[in-house]
């Protein structure tokens, strides 16, 4: 194909987009599904340019694994294509006779389409490490009691700024960096919104969205070679300072009271962290999703549920926390039959053995809620 006609084919492809996010309200919303940049998985591996991935951006199947592949690849390892596999056309340059460059539309097959590759499981990473990345290169504040999600998706927004002034550049810059964040939360609520005047220049100027794409690529390269600074750890006597609370979301916005609303991926530490807890007293009745770690014990994502709102009624937080922690291992303890509900039938472990573990993390619990009660007692005492 000519450089015109495959010009005139992205600008097609933008046109597809900009239709594809009205129906989405007003977001890409197959953003979601590029946790990894997708790439070329053949003989010679490279990542696919911005022209292809807005290509894979707008095609109308759901792809979660970024490895894709050649017809040639196919044949050369002798794999089968399932059934109905699909395909996407892709670019790819070439030099010509000409001392110039030619550009083909080739036929790539996704990873999920070929019998015998592997299903892909990608990394997962902690919100901690997400907004680490962010506070060692300076543009989040390091020493903060309360940081989100939020606060890093506005530190990413505000980095774009140095560079370019258009909102569709800062909206892929801010998209993109969610996306490849490697963050498992519900990351449509966190897509930035395309506003109707930017999708209507975009149908009058096509070329605009595949070049602050790479606009927006160029200002994330940047943001990796940034200066990194160490993060030193204050010294605190304050009470708390060895308790942290993650709030990953809810049912429905989460109020305070006096109508504060918590934003989901929140990091609570200290004493930001105890009222947070302190505050789900008065909280509407709902399905909440935390971690707890203090001192030396931590307890990974758990529920709260909506028959847990009488005990964080009638209870000071130590002994809810107590009750709601330590119930599943209690439980256990107490039904050493109940242990097989818990173990995979291909894990060759002795009973014994995970008894005795689980009584040990039970009294690991108890010892840090003493501690932690005392702590308490301390802050309602306080004036």
């Amino acid at each position: 194909m000519t450089r015109e006609e495959i010009f005139e084919n992205r600008r097609e492809v933008g046109k597809k987009l900009c239709e594809q996010i009205r129906k989405n309200d007003g977001q890409m919303i197959n953003a979601k599904n590029f946790s990894e940049r997708p790439y070329y998985g053949g003989t010679k591996k490279y990542k696919f340019s911005t022209a292809n991935y807005l290509r894979l951006m707008s095609a109308e199947s759901i792809y979660t694994d970024p490895h894709w592949y050649k017809i040639c690849d196919i044949e050369n390892n002798k794999w089968t294509l399932k059934n109905d596999a699909k395909f996407e056309l892709l670019e790819e340059w070439q030099e010509n006779s000409s001392d110039g460059q030619e550009c083909f539309l080739t036929k790539f097959y996704n990873a999920l389409e070929i019998e015998e590759t592997e299903k892909y499981f990608s990394e997962n990473k902690k919100l901690e490490d997400v907004l680490e990345f962010l506070q060692i290169r300076g543009l989040i504040e390091r020493d903060s009691e309360v940081i989100s999600l939020k606060d890093g998706i506005d530190a990413v927004k505000n980095y774009s700024e140095k560079f370019v002034s258009d909102e569709l550049t800062i909206n892929f810059a801010v998209q993109m960096w969610i996306a490849e964040s490697k963050l498992k939360t519900k990351i449509k609520k966190f897509l930035p919104v395309y506003s109707e005047e930017i999708l209507t220049e975009i149908e009058k100027t096509p070329d605009k969205i595949f070049e602050s794409v790479n606009k927006a690529q160029a200002i994330l390269k940047n943001l990796r070679r940034e200066k990194i600074f160490q993060i030193e750890k204050l010294a605190s006597e304050e009470l708390f300072q060895n308790l942290k609370i993650i709030y990953h979301g809810s049912e429905s916005e989460l109020k305070t009271k006096d109508r504060f609303i918590y934003k989901s991926e929140t990091i609570f530490k200290g004493v930001s962290a105890y009222e947070f807890l302190l505050a789900l007293k008065s909280a509407e009745k709902q399905k909440i999703w935390l971690e707890f770690f203090y001192k030396d014990y931590a307890h990974g994502k758990f529920l709260i549920s909506e028959e847990d709102f009488k005990l964080i009624a009638e209870e000071n937080v130590t002994d809810f926390l107590k009750k709601r922690l330590n119930k599943n291992r209690q439980q256990i303890l107490e039904n050493p039959q109940e242990l097989g509900k818990y173990i995979s039938p291909n894990v060759m472990v002795r009973t014994e053995d995970l008894l005795n573990q689980i009584n040990l993390e039970s009294e690991n619990f108890q010892s840090a809620m003493k501690i932690f009660e005392q702590e308490e007692f301390q802050y309602l005492q306080s004036p």
